[in-house]
């Protein structure tokens, strides 16, 4: 490799020379370093070329036009390099191709910025993965230059206009998870490794492109030519991205857009051309008009201009483009592959590409109230538009969980075949725990319905019954304001409560019971503001001048209380902490309505809630009898998943920042928009708007009061809590839309005006960051989850004995619905392999299952270390003690530690052996564990206390009847005489025969079942259902057919009525009056 003597430019005169002779045994590599005015950084960029320890390193510095000669910095830290000065400074691609006319004999060619320092071993690894994967284009991991464990860039993806998507978010903190080598579409042009003979068959960097754009130009072409395009993160490089001071953020910015254009205009082929122009063109004039509404008209025009730039210069275009035609290995299809799919432009808008003004109340208080007019009439538009665009970015961000598979995280458990979720129903038995006799949870039944209505599809029922409950919210705030009779107030409402983080941060955190309450509260609320018979939502207090309500006839009681409680019935299937919720909402109405001097409708509205809540109650026997009379019922009813002293604050309850979603400032934007009625309300606006806000506040009080302790119970999860707190504030929004309509009017130009543009521009604000979720598709939730890590924990397939898995952790970590141990951690226990819903649907403790605790509080206390050996009769054969929601988590939320006091209990067990899994999890194996069904050794003595099993050594047990049949039973071989331990709470109920003979039955350490045969052979264990179960069973099925039935009667008659009589405008008296005789 030789340096070639200068021929064009100023050559500089104290330039060194390359050595003649190279080693032989590596590639020669020639650094190219472009400098414009480099700062006191230069040094130590330098010093980082000096220490790498690559054997056959030239360095070629190409000073592009600098006021200070460079020459002594270079040669004081290279004095070998050569340093190549230029008269005016065309561009970085310009200044990077004289290494064509200046090299020769260069393997590869490392072209960098003067603002990166690289590792000692950045070039070796470049070269090294260039050889191993045959890339023709290699780039490095950039990390930020003062903080080398953030990210800047490990390379880049690009749509198919060249809107680059960058794989990394910058400023991520660098945790190896990018530490792949793969390909890329781009990678960053601040350092990037060339093979000499690529660049030269590429004809090097376009010299129209003069800064920022020429690293995507180069890779898409290398792409044309069927060359790989990677990233190898094991060499790594700091970059201080110094051209963010030299070039203004308007110049870069319209650079970006012109070179990007061009890029597009030369890569692509006449079909491409004919296909994607136009969708460019469409997606750069929605932007410009975002950008004028936005108040950055600047931004619209440095967009547009990029086109009538281009035109210019379309003979070089298409010089570059049939130059690029004759090297062409690959078509444009084939290259487009490696393009991310959709289109990235709405992301690079989201993460700042528009401009910041801060002058935009100004112009607005120029005018006067014509203003406020001509905002009113657009407003019409943009509340549609931003309703569809919410719309659209929640289908976008929701891609990856439509198509894939949602994680097994939290709530989020998966679904079993629909027989064995209405057979576990049927059974009147409990596998949770250590099993017992009683009600079942009907969400199991429901649940099983669905599934054989979905033909037994339950993995296609469990993304409906998630993901389903974002729109069916969405909608139900739209019908919530629907009553107000203006559109844009249903899509006000619409839009406010999509774009509120409940439900995402529902998603990310796997609380699938935050989820059903964020898609039942607006509907909660909507009935219950019918039972009022109030304005809008009847025909009581309704003013004469309110042209846009709908007039509505009251509805009756029983149709209300029928409607609101088979909603509540379906909620509390699986959530039945809800109906304390919609008691709580419906006094908080009652409350908002004194407030204002109201009552009118009070006594319905009361009579209504609790109503319904009592049905519900009905509706779920004997379920709900179990709930109620367990000695804790509140953790029965509302789970342990207790935000009771939990992390959230007072300022993060308010932003709705239960999760990673709300973060500050623009979480706050909402509460302008809340607000606004309040402030220029009137009439039953105002009074609504009080209504709302009681519900609003009296949510944030409970779920704080909660977070600080000081309530004497926890809480369900933080999302069931702030659903309806979301609707109520959606509802607010409706309000002041239609109080910006029609009250605002009635007031002079002043402050009022401006907060209601404000009130508007919140809303955009807040949903801001929401767009977010269009990067990763799938809002933050964990890519994966714990089931694959302990297959062969939870498998019970085969000829393995049965066991049960005992969990033990942070509540709302467990992937099961458990039992309060002490204030920090939770316990439950599973026995049909990997859990499932059945697993999660809440329940008292059955049966023995408190002896669990029991057995780990004679660990912790220390008066034994065999834990294994108290926990064997009850056939834990694995403990598993969950510190994170899924392995990816790193929210606060998301990642628990264990108490060091449990821990270390555990570690000091003998016949506890520690398993590892993967981070996140501590798995212990008892050694002395037999399974759950088994013939125990012989020994003298009784066994009557559960601590007695301290006595036997039950690891030699035989196992029996390992094959699960049915809901509840088992069938198999009992291989000896003897007695056969069921590890299921005593019951007259279990019965076991031997080839068809029954087997006496007895109480074995207080609490199991034991049979005691007197032969071997193939036996079968059964549960016998007592009858009053099935006769339950049959009466619930009965008391929920009679009550569909009934509410349908009853709206058909309501709706027939309202045709025949069209309601009037009443008089507040005779509406109070009216209401009195209903009562009646």
């Amino acid at each position: 490799m030789k340096l070639r003597p200068s021929e064009s430019g100023t050559p500089s005169e104290a330039a060194g020379e390359a050595p003649d002779v190279l080693p032989a045994t590596v590639p020669p590599v020639v650094v190219v370093m472009v400098t414009h005015d480099p700062g006191p950084w230069f040094e130590e960029t330098l010093e980082s070329i000096a220490a790498q320890t690559y054997a056959d390193l030239g360095v070629l510095v190409v000073d592009n036009a600098s006021d200070d000669d460079p020459t002594e910095r270079v040669l004081a830290v290279l004095p070998e390099a050569h340093v190549h000065r230029l008269d005016s400074d065309d561009g970085y691609g310009a200044a990077a191709n004289h290494v064509s006319s200046l090299v020769e004999g260069a393997a590869f060619y490392l072209f960098c910025h003067d603002d990166v320092a690289m590792e000692p071993d950045a070039v070796r690894a470049l070269v090294e993965e260039g050889f191993r994967s045959n890339g023709g284009i290699l780039g490095p991991k950039l990390v930020e230059w003062n903080s080398p464990g953030r990210l800047l860039q490990v390379g880049m993806g690009a749509d198919k206009t060249g809107v680059l998507s960058p794989y990394a978010e910058p400023g991520e903190l660098d945790q190896e998870q990018h530490d792949s080598v793969r390909d890329v579409f781009v990678v960053p042009g601040a350092c990037t490794l060339v093979r000499a003979d690529l660049f030269e068959a590429l004809g090097g960097f376009d010299d129209g492109i003069d800064y920022l754009g020429d690293d995507l130009d180069l890779c898409w072409r290398a792409h044309a030519l069927g060359a790989r395009v990677l990233v190898v993160p094991a060499a790594r490089v700091r970059h201080l991205e110094a051209l963010g001071e030299r070039i203004t953020v308007d110049d870069r910015r319209r650079r970006f857009a012109r070179h990007r254009l061009r890029t597009s205009l030369v890569s692509y082929g006449l079909w491409h051309r004919i296909r994607v122009l136009p969708q460019a063109l469409f997606f750069a004039v929605v932007e410009a008009l975002y950008s004028v509404l936005a108040g950055h008209p600047e931004q619209a025009r440095d967009v547009l201009s990029a086109w009538p730039w281009n035109l210019r210069r379309q003979r070089d275009v298409r010089a570059r483009r049939k130059a690029l035609a004759t090297a062409r290995r690959v078509d444009d299809s084939s290259v487009r592959e490696f393009q991310v799919r959709g289109n990235a432009r709405l992301n690079g808008l989201i993460r700042g590409q528009l401009g910041r003004r801060d002058d935009r109340v100004r112009q607005f208080a120029r005018s006067s109230r014509d203003v406020a007019g001509a905002f009113q009439s657009g407003s019409r538009q943009l509340t549609g538009v931003f309703a569809i665009v919410l719309g659209v970015l929640l289908v976008v961000g929701s891609r990856d969980l439509l198509t894939g598979d949602i994680p097994a995280i939290g709530e989020f458990a998966r679904f079993p075949e629909p027989g064995r979720m209405l057979g576990s129903w049927w059974s009147g038995w409990s596998r949770s725990g250590l099993g017992g006799a009683g009600g079942q949870p009907t969400g199991q039944a429901i649940l099983g319905l669905l599934g054989y209505l979905f033909v037994g599809a339950t993995g296609a029922l469990r993304q409906v019954l998630i993901l389903g409950c974002v729109p069916v919210g969405a909608v139900g705030a739209w019908r919530l304001a629907r009553p107000i009779g203006s559109a844009r107030a249903s899509v006000a409402s619409f839009a406010v409560y999509l774009a509120l983080p409940v439900p995402y941060n529902a998603l990310a955190r796997g609380s699938w019971s935050g989820l059903l309450a964020y898609a039942a509260s607006p509907w909660v609320i909507l009935l219950l503001g019918r039972a009022t018979g109030v304005a809008p939502f009847g025909p009581a207090r309704l003013d004469a001048d309110d042209p846009e309500v709908k007039v509505l006839h009251r509805r009756r009681l029983p149709g209300l209380v029928l409607s609101l409680g088979l909603i509540l019935a379906l909620v509390a299937s699986v959530v039945p902490s809800f109906l304390v919720i919609t008691a709580a909402v419906g006094v908080a109405l009652a409350l908002g309505s004194v407030f204002c001097f109201r009552v009118a409708g009070v006594l319905r509205l009361l009579v209504v809630a609790f109503g319904s809540i009592a049905l519900a109650v009905v509706l779920h026997l004997p379920w709900s009898y179990e709930l109620l009379t367990a000695p804790s019922w509140w953790d029965s009813v509302a789970g342990v998943g207790s935000t009771n002293g939990g992390p959230l604050s007072l300022g993060r309850v308010i932003r709705f920042e239960s999760g990673p979603w709300g973060a500050p400032p623009l979480g706050w934007a909402f509460l302008v928009a809340g607000v606004l009625p309040v402030i220029i309300g009137r009439s039953w606006r105002l009074e609504w708007a009080v209504r709302a806000w009681f519900v609003v506040l009296v949510g944030w009080g409970v779920l704080w009061a909660g977070q600080a302790g000081h309530l004497p119970v926890g809480l369900p999860s933080a999302e069931v809590v702030l659903a309806p707190v979301a609707a109520g504030l959606s509802l607010a929004a409706a309000l002041g839309l239609a109080s910006f309509d029609i009250d605002l009017k009635a007031y002079r130009f002043g402050w009022r005006q401006i907060l209601s543009v404000a009130a508007a521009l919140g809303v955009v604000l807040g949903a801001a960051p929401l767009g977010a979720g269009l990067l990763d598709g799938r809002w933050r939730v964990p890519a994966g989850d714990h089931l694959t890590a302990l297959d062969d924990v939870l498998s019970i397939d085969g000829d393995r004995p049965a066991h049960r898995v005992l969990w033990v952790g942070d509540p709302e970590l467990l992937p099961v619905s458990g039992w309060r141990y002490d204030d920090d951690v939770a316990y439950a226990a599973t026995d049909r392999g990997e859990p499932t819903v059945l697993d999660r649907l809440p329940e008292a403790p059955p049966g023995s299952t408190e002896l669990l605790v029991d057995a780990l509080r004679v660990a912790d206390e220390g008066r034994t270390n065999r834990l294994g050996h108290l926990l064997a009769p009850m056939g834990i054969e694995y403990v598993v003690v969950s510190s994170r929601l899924a392995p990816s988590s790193t929210t606060i939320t998301g990642q628990v530690p264990p108490p060091e006091s449990l821990t270390d209990t555990l570690a000091q067990q003998l016949d506890l052996a520690e398993i590892p899994v993967t981070e996140g999890l501590l798995v212990y194996r008892n050694t002395a564990s037999p399974g759950t069904r088994s013939v125990l050794p012989k020994r003298e003595g009784e066994r009557d206390h559960f601590t007695q099993a301290v006595l036997d050594d039950l690891a030699d047990a035989a196992p029996a009847l390992i094959h699960e049949h049915g809901a509840v039973g088992a069938r198999g071989e009992v291989p000896e005489a003897g007695d056969v331990l069921i590890s299921q709470t005593y019951d007259s109920g279990w019965q076991l025969r031997i080839d068809g003979v029954p087997v006496a039955r007895r109480l074995d350490y207080g609490w199991a079942s034991t049979f005691t045969t007197s032969r071997a052979g193939d036996a079968e264990l059964t549960y016998e259902t007592p009858f009053t179960h099935r006769l339950a069973s049959v009466g619930q099925i009965g008391l929920w057919l009679v009550v569909i039935v009934v509410r349908r009667g009853v709206r058909r008659r309501e709706r027939s009525a309202a045709a025949a009589a069209p309601p009037e405008q009443m008089s507040e008296e005779t509406s109070e009056e009216m209401s009195e005789e209903m009562m009646a």
